[in-house]
């Protein structure tokens, strides 16, 4: 925005809507970025899902200052990663546009080559699954030993809302997953409250501002629905990918396993701080859609 259009009427509109918002966009920014927060964690060791997560924080407090963001635009292509985010050296998953096959096939190949380079030794690798299962679902097919689940990828799925895809710090502790996903409805809670407090405040007055107030609509829906899915664990069927490490051998017995869609091997050689994480949803078949104004998110 150029510096005269700041004037009289844009500035007491501004410092207004920022003034009201100023408590949720606290308490928004200690869910985001602190220390124990679900959504800081998330975004500090998912670079590929950061800007998901900053969408979310950075459409509250836009709209809510100039009315004008899109709250769907999370491929992250104008979010800027943090300094202290060191850029992936490794990606599992497939990035938006890719079609599922060729993924698919790739990810095969990806795994004979991590056989032929590893020599025995374990390395990182994304399991995505044919469907959504429990938690206990997924303990009870995963509890071979051999592996070690460092993370979870769960959504609330719906074919109607727009939901978003939160990683779940697992570290070989199932019990983690479970206070993760409880901690993740809270966090979802936030932004349904969020959002419906910028709707409530907002008067549409042209058919721009009219689609905005509904998008808005539509997020603080899906924020309640993730919300209360995510709050039970035991019934919410909603882990569909995750991060393990393991050995070749133990990761080939996994690509035998009923619900296991594809086991996607990062070299032996990548740490985790080096690997960036695309889980593949179990719905997407054809092509993976890229996020958009009324996007798959």
């Amino acid at each position: 925005m150029k510096l005269h259009a700041l004037d009289e009427t844009w500035l007491p509109r501004l410092a207004a809507r920022v003034h009201r918002l100023r408590h949720r966009g606290h308490e928004l920014a200690r869910a985001v970025g602190g220390p124990g927060s679900p959504a800081g964690h998330a975004a500090r060791s998912e670079p590929a899902l950061a800007g998901s997560i900053a969408a979310v924080v950075v459409a509250a407090l836009l709209v809510a200052a100039f009315g004008t963001h899109d709250p769907y635009d999370h491929d992250g292509s104008n979010v800027e990663p943090a300094a202290s985010v060191a850029p992936p050296q490794q990606t599992l998953g497939p990035r938006p546009g890719t079609s599922v096959s060729t993924y698919l096939t790739t990810a095969a190949f990806d795994l004979r080559h991590f056989a032929e380079v590893s020599h025995g030794k374990p390395g990182y690798a994304l399991i995505n699954l044919r469907r959504y299962v429990t938690p206990a679902d997924v303990g009870r097919e995963f509890a071979a030993g051999g592996v070690d689940v460092v993370r979870a990828y769960v959504r609330a799925p719906s074919t109607t809302l727009a939901t978003s895809i939160y990683p779940v710090s697992v570290q070989n502790n199932w019990a983690n997953l479970t206070l993760g996903m409880e901690s993740q409805s809270r966090f979802a809670g936030l932004n349904a409250k969020t959002y419906a407090q910028i709707v409530a405040g907002f008067t549409a007055h042209t058919d721009r501002e009219k689609l905005e107030k509904r998008l808005y609509q539509k997020l603080a829906v899906a924020a309640k629905y993730e919300s209360t899915a995510l709050a039970t664990p035991s019934t919410c069927v909603c882990v569909f990918a995750l991060l393990v490490k393991a050995d070749f051998v133990h990761l080939a017995k996994m690509v035998g396993l009923p619900d296991v869609r594809s086991v996607d091997a990062a070299p032996p050689t990548v740490s985790l701080d080096q690997i960036s994480v695309l889980p593949l949803r179990p719905d997407f078949t054809t092509v993976v859609p890229r996020p958009g104004v009324l996007g798959t998110g």
